[in-house]
């Protein structure tokens, strides 16, 4: 599982799910898996989402931003969990196409040296907040507006019928593509593609970021709320 869903629309579980899950699965004798590829690395303030919840998993899935741009993954485990492999009879029984590229695994090593280097993790915490609050205030009135949620800088607008509360479908997707012609890239994401997902880099400059929060609420004010 992720320890929070990403193109689901950055739905943040409750407090105590996760160690509750943990202790379900354990006890029923299963693995607990993991997948940080989009939330793993400093993207939701901490090194690995599941971190913030007090929370280890047998196996750790993660790619995307590990290799910088580059395409490299890796899957982590402890040595009794991967010595389940079997000894190899000369056949490979576990491989993929682009395994230990060498130019793909110094992207990921510079990676992580600058994730330490630049306290990126401590920044997209930081940063995080700051930019949910701005989204909050500035979208508190909208009434299609039902939730402004995220952790670090991973961020979700959800839209939904203030009366009904379901889904605005195809919503999110009208505006993401309004929004990217002001120069701002946000994925639509959520079941009806009625979420804006925000996942800006951990590098974003303040000043990026006080341009694009005004920018992305006049939008969606324009769209659906009263005028400011």
């Amino acid at each position: 599982m992720e320890p929070i869903q990403g193109r689901a629309g950055v739905r943040i579980p409750p407090r105590g799910f996760l160690a509750g899950l943990v202790r379900l699965v354990r006890e029923a004798g299963a693995l607990v898996i993991f997948d940080e590829i989009f939330t793993g690395l400093g993207r939701t303030g901490s090194l690995f989402a599941c971190l913030d919840e007090g929370v280890l998993p047998d196996l750790l899935c993660l790619g995307k931003g590990l290799g910088g741009g580059l395409p490299l993954s890796a899957c982590l485990g402890p040595p009794e969990v991967m010595d389940a492999w079997p000894p190899s009879g000369g056949e490979a029984i576990h491989t993929s196409t682009f395994l230990g590229h060498p130019l793909a695994c110094a992207a990921g090593l510079a990676l992580l040296a600058e994730l330490e280097r630049g306290g990126l993790v401590d920044r997209s915490r930081e940063l995080g907040l700051e930019l949910l609050k701005g989204l909050s205030q500035g979208l508190a009135d909208v009434p299609e507006v039902a939730e402004v949620r995220g952790r670090g800088l991973f961020l979700g607008i959800e839209l939904a019928d203030p009366e009904t509360k379901a889904p605005l479908s195809g919503a999110a997707v009208a505006l993401a593509e309004e929004v990217l012609r002001h120069g701002i890239l946000i994925l639509p994401a959520g079941r009806a593609g009625h979420i804006l997902e925000l996942s800006p880099p951990l590098t974003l400059e303040r000043a990026q970021m006080d341009w694009a929060v005004p920018t992305l609420v006049g939008i969606v004010r324009e769209a659906f709320g009263p005028n400011p």
